[in-house]
């Protein structure tokens, strides 16, 4: 990262340009483009995944071509990540020995006690109680009439069955044709008679098709995935699972989320859910730190992420695009 900072200033110096004016150009702040230039990778430590970013834009003020320094990059951000996850391996070492070697001054500092033999209880003799022969008449008396309560409703919904299929099974009375005259003789209507009556076809309801995932397209380090017939208006769940500690981002439509807000995940703390509405080409830009061996479900179904960024230990993008009905 020391040799991107100082090669970006010299060509920044040697253009001629101030640092205020590549902040007016780039739209990044002065502290952030000093940052880079003094090769501070940790100052970025929550925004790991959009370095590359800050560096692209950088380099376009400067007319220089980013994909030199893009291996360079990635070495640096890979660096820092590791060493990253290291500290925390440590320090969690140290908080164990610490826990250790209190635990083992504990013990030496007690002493055992004589134990001493327990009493035997003696054993209370146990009472046979009598049977309340009153109570037991009166839950006799309650079931009999519980019985009898269902017995009479059951009766009760018999009776009207055969009713309702009394009314069912009668003619159907007869009313007077349209065809006929008050003489009870048939109207001469010769064409009315010809014309078939076509009985009505109820239209089947369409089938809902069930929502599906696209196999992932990668690009540029991204793997952008298609939700194919999503309700539109319903809810989807996006639930991911952190197998080591990173920072993470949510983007919709490229405005970032407040809830869940940005910040660094820790490995205990294993979950987090997206919820959003579907919307037609809606876009959901997940950012990881450190993308190694974490996952993802939407809707419950488990995402395939493609092997270069399921076992990368460094920054991932993963992206979502809305295709509803």
């Amino acid at each position: 990262m020391d040799k991107i900072g100082s090669l970006l200033k010299q060509k920044r110096l040697e253009k001629g340009l101030t640092i205020e004016a590549v902040s007016e150009k780039t739209r990044l702040t002065i502290k952030h483009l000093k940052a880079i230039e003094e090769g501070d990778i940790s100052y970025f430590r929550d925004d790991l995944s959009y370095l590359r970013f800050f560096l692209k834009a950088y380099c376009n003020a400067l007319e220089l071509d980013f994909e030199e320094i893009k291996g360079e990059l990635q070495d640096s951000i890979d660096d820092y990540t590791t060493s990253f996850t290291k500290e925390a391996l440590k320090e969690h070492a140290q908080i164990e020995r610490g826990i250790a070697k209190t635990n083992e001054k504990i013990r030496n500092s007690e002493q055992p006690e004589e134990r001493k033999p327990k009493k035997k209880k003696p054993k209370k003799a146990r009472r046979h109680r009598k049977i309340d022969i009153s109570l037991v008449s009166f839950l006799a008396i309650i079931v009999v009439i519980v019985i009898g309560l269902i017995f009479a409703f059951v009766m009760w919904f018999q009776g009207n069955q055969h009713i309702d299929d009394d009314v069912n099974q009668r003619p159907p009375i007869a009313t007077k044709d349209d065809n006929t005259n008050d003489d009870n003789k048939p109207k001469d209507n010769a064409s009315d008679n010809n014309e078939a009556t076509v009985p009505s076809v109820p239209d089947k309801p369409e089938e809902k098709k069930e929502m599906s995932i696209s196999k992932p397209v990668e690009e540029d380090g991204k793997a952008v995935y298609e939700i194919e017939n999503a309700e539109i208006g319903k809810e989807i769940d996006i639930e991911v699972t952190f197998a080591s500690d990173s920072s993470f981002r949510v983007l919709v439509n490229d405005k970032e989320l407040s809830n869940p807000p940005a910040r660094g995940i820790q490995a205990r703390k294993t979950v987090l859910h997206i919820r959003e509405k579907a919307e037609a080409d809606k876009k959901i830009l997940l950012a990881f730190g450190f993308m190694l061996n974490n996952s993802i479900k939407v809707n419950g179904k488990q995402l395939e992420i493609p092997a270069s960024l399921s076992s990368k230990q460094g920054t991932g993008l993963i992206e979502f695009i809305v295709k509803g009905e």
